[in-house]
């Protein structure tokens, strides 16, 4: 099993308005630059099943990815795939002094893809790979903030910007 941890702060922006910036399920393709293509369908009002393709490259080239996406609010997002191996990825979105802290866990195993081939993967390369695309994402965060706020009031203000703190693998 691989983990990854990321921590990062919203400066400017409350826990809400990254929520509502993270759940918009058309902003999928901007915080996961290597997504091709998304099908979606909300089950629930709190849950839809999601299947992303996902391009990894090399021998894998494009990878269909089967899951759930659940929001729990006020703070919780969690993507969990069952195909092709599992994985789950849950944002934890919480208020501080000047805006919002999000923590990203990320967990994935890959004996359920690769079989034993699984024990020659460099972990650490993994784990690299993992925290750049999670990184993209919330850099992804203040533009995903400005888009919905001009939608919403129809000009511009200042940009909430992110800073992220900490990305520890377990």
């Amino acid at each position: 099993m691989i983990t990854v941890h990321l921590q990062s702060y919203v400066n400017g922006a409350t826990p809400k308005q990254v929520f509502d910036a993270l759940s918009d399920p058309s902003g999928l393709k901007t915080l996961m630059p290597r997504l091709s293509r998304v099908e979606y369908e909300r089950t629930s009002p709190t849950t839809a099943h999601v299947v992303m393709y996902i391009s990894i490259g090399g021998m894998f080239g494009l990878i269909r990815c089967d899951g759930v996406l659940e929001w729990i609010e006020p703070g919780n997002i969690i993507f969990t795939v069952n195909n092709p191996l599992p994985v789950k990825n849950e944002w934890i979105i919480k208020p501080t002094a000047r805006g919002t802290e999000v923590n990203i866990q990320l967990n994935l195993d890959l004996r359920p893809f690769l079989g034993p081939m699984a024990n020659f993967v460099p972990t650490i390369a993994v784990e690299d790979l993992v925290r750049r695309e999670l990184k993209h994402a919330v850099a992804q965060i203040p533009k995903r903030l400005k888009e919905q706020d001009q939608m919403v009031h129809g000009h511009e203000r200042a940009m909430p910007q992110p800073v992220t703190v900490s990305g520890a693998a377990a």
